[in-house]
């Protein structure tokens, strides 16, 4: 199984495309009696395999991170930080443990969609790559700095970056969605060509093709989103929703009722009906859908156009190398 604990959803940014500040959820982190409940709860089911431990901004409590990395037995720890707070003593601390990741947040050359100073985390992510050399940075896009996203990707590839995750902001909609795919097609294509450097969406999509795996999405089967007040939901998007709440820190899981209430919730997005690629999309993932649209039947269009450019890339990324012939 794997857990996220949100050990708050309080930051010290603001950035323009957080998922936090669209969900209009009370703010708040998590107490001493829910930090131990919350360990104990794991500890008991014996069955970790990754720890996210997340936010907001969870290094605004290094403090309970190191709680958690110390007193749960999981296969590995992997904490989500926009990278503000890292210092080389807490970098230093998480890599002599072995089996904990920092995924670290930049989104390139302008970190104006943010409000940090692009130095800071330049500064910060070279003492981790020191560390963590195969640490992977996480980048965000929006329709206004897409055209720079190619630039934003070799930029961190300059820093020394060698895996690089580039997503849409989830509540992007365009007027212009023939412009907006054509500079997604172009983007992407130019990051396929950079060499040397693991990009997550491609990666994730050739492995899918190759395997003809197909996304299964359950509620709390394979993985638990913990709220910092100690209530369990399927994942980050449906925090604090009562339909989608199963059990807690004191009850347990208890999904049935959210089971039984929700039988679309790993269903195909509405759109993908006839899509000759549809085999390959990951758009049945209910956090996307409901990220992206606030529902459980459907994505975006702009989400279903990141999807089909990253399908058709990683496409022929597999046709170039099985020497032009289709996989």
């Amino acid at each position: 199984m794997d857990y996220t604990i949100s050990i708050t959803n309080k930051c010290n940014l603001k950035c323009s495309y957080c998922y936090e500040r669209h969900l209009n959820t009370e703010y708040g982190s998590i107490s001493d009696e829910t930090r131990e409940k919350i360990s104990d709860f794991i500890i008991n089911r014996n069955d970790a395999d990754t720890v996210y431990l997340f936010g907001g901004e969870p290094l605004l409590y290094k403090d309970i991170v190191k709680y958690y990395c110390e007193k749960i037995k999981a296969n590995r720890f992997v904490i989500t930080t926009n990278g503000t707070l890292l210092d080389e003593e807490f970098i230093k601390w998480c890599a002599e443990r072995k089996n904990i990741i920092i995924n670290m947040s930049h989104d390139g050359i302008k970190c104006t969609e943010r409000g940090v100073d692009t130095s800071l985390l330049d500064s910060n992510l070279k003492i981790l790559l020191k560390y963590q050399p195969r640490t992977l940075v996480q980048l965000v896009y929006t329709e206004q700095t897409l055209p720079d996203l190619y630039d934003n990707v070799l930029y961190l590839k300059n820093l020394g970056v060698k895996k690089v995750s580039a997503v849409m902001d989830s509540f992007l909609v365009t007027d212009d969605p023939d412009r907006l795919g054509d500079i997604l097609r172009e983007q992407w294509r130019k990051i396929a060509e950079i060499p040397n450097l693991f990009v997550f969406e491609l990666e994730t999509k050739k492995n899918a093709i190759r395997k003809k795996e197909t996304h299964l999405c359950e509620i709390c089967r394979k993985k638990i989103f913990i709220n910092w007040d100690g209530n369990f939901y399927p994942c980050v998007q449906f925090q604090n929703l009562t339909e989608y709440r199963c059990g807690d820190i004191f009850v347990g899981i208890r999904a049935d009722k959210a089971r039984e209430n929700h039988p679309d919730y790993s269903a195909r997005s509405e759109r993908c009906s006839g899509c000759e690629i549809a085999e390959y999309c990951r758009n049945s993932c209910a956090c996307r859908k409901m990220a992206t649209t606030g529902t459980l039947k459907d994505i975006s269009e702009a989400a279903c156009m990141e999807e089909q450019v990253q399908i058709l890339t990683a496409l022929e990324i597999i046709t170039r190398e099985n020497g032009g012939m289709k996989g």
